[in-house]
């Protein structure tokens, strides 16, 4: 546990510097140098003809079977632009019964979380390992056919978007726990869920089975040193991030393919970063030479995101995430006045039993 702390504690407090910011490019070398991640001009990778990797279902969940009306249009999405997928709901209950049957030694650690948001975070893990398919948070909405992401790759686990990883928690990337696909049994998720228990000690919601740990474990996974984590992939391409990845080829079984944030993770939370869009907006408007490597990269995706059309931003996107943030009650419940049964959104559903 102590390793993993000082990993941690590096990578937050790591820093660079690097000279020039051309706003134009035209090159990889000054692609990756400046940028993040490529610009996105063609569809997902895939491949035709084959059956697929990762299996044709989603997986939600909420407290319990009664959803707040604002997520009505939002699950009907999934169902609408997947109708040949399974869809499974889960409620605390039957996640509490799944751990209890399948993972009986996990259920200590379960029971004692201190928040249902660590609960939330850790079955999506298990839910995964055991059954495979793609998880979504209730607060994605679905624009496109997802069978075409489900063929290349055996795990897929997106970024947040990385205004919110270099302005919010300075690194360079954060993996994601929102939306992820994955095989069953993927031995990413195998590390994931023979892990987890150690990290229920640590503080921060986002430590304890929330997005850092994601990107600790991703890190971990793949050998990573800290240097590392700042590390740009020497022999990129294709259209996923610039950031180094581990040494497994995206498409071995083992690998863990992390996509372009185009795809899955698209929109900043407006919750968030409507608080701070000005102070960046400053800090953008302000880079001299002394500025960070990191601070440079985001601002440059930040002005790219802002001169993109609508179209162009949303033409290859197949998830959008509308930041709701449902494990915050203050957030979210002046906003609901009405409950429908989730058996009524979604008639064939499968539930835990």
């Amino acid at each position: 546990m102590s390793d993993v702390l000082v990993l941690i504690y590096c990578i937050i407090f790591i820093s660079e510097n690097i000279e020039g910011n051309p706003l134009r490019y035209a090159s990889h070398e000054l692609d990756s140098k400046y940028f993040l991640e490529p610009l996105v001009t063609e569809d997902f990778p895939t491949v035709i003809g084959q059956a697929p990797k990762i299996p044709h279902i989603i997986h939600q969940t909420y407290k319990n079977e009664f959803i707040p009306n604002k997520y009505i249009p939002f699950i009907k999405s999934f169902v609408k632009y997947n109708a040949n997928w399974t869809y499974m709901f889960w409620t605390d209950a039957s996640a509490r019964k799944f751990i209890s049957d399948r993972y009986p030694d996990f259920l200590p650690v379960w029971d004692n979380y201190a928040e249902p948001i660590n609960r939330a975070d850790a079955l999506r893990y298990f839910v995964l390992y055991e059954y495979g398919g793609v998880y979504a948070d209730l607060d994605f909405e679905c624009l496109r056919p997802l069978d075409r992401v489900t063929m290349k790759y055996t795990a897929v686990f997106p970024l947040e978007p990385f205004e919110h990883a270099v302005f919010r928690l300075r690194i360079p990337f954060c993996v994601n726990n929102a939306i992820m696909m994955a095989q069953p049994k993927h031995s990413f998720l195998r590390h994931i869920v023979y892990t987890i228990s150690s990290f229920r000690p640590m503080k921060g919601t986002l430590d304890v089975a929330g997005p850092i740990f994601v990107t600790t474990q991703y890190m971990l996974y793949n050998n990573f040193s800290v240097g590392e984590f700042y590390k740009v992939a020497e022999d990129h391409q294709g259209s996923s991030p610039y950031h180094y990845k581990g040494r497994l080829h995206e498409t071995d079984p083992r690998a863990v393919y992390v996509p372009n944030t185009h795809y899955f993770m698209n929109t900043l939370s407006e919750n968030w970063f409507s608080k701070s869009y000005w102070h960046y907006r400053r800090v953008c408007s302000n880079l001299d030479p002394t500025s960070g490597t990191l601070e440079r990269k985001a601002c440059n995706e930040f002005k790219a995101r802002e001169d993109r059309s609508e179209h162009d931003h949303f033409r290859f996107t197949y998830t959008r995430h509308h930041w709701f943030f449902t494990h915050n009650t203050l957030n979210f419940l002046p906003d609901v006045t009405r409950y429908t049964n989730i058996q009524k959104i979604v008639p064939k559903l499968v539930s835990y039993t």
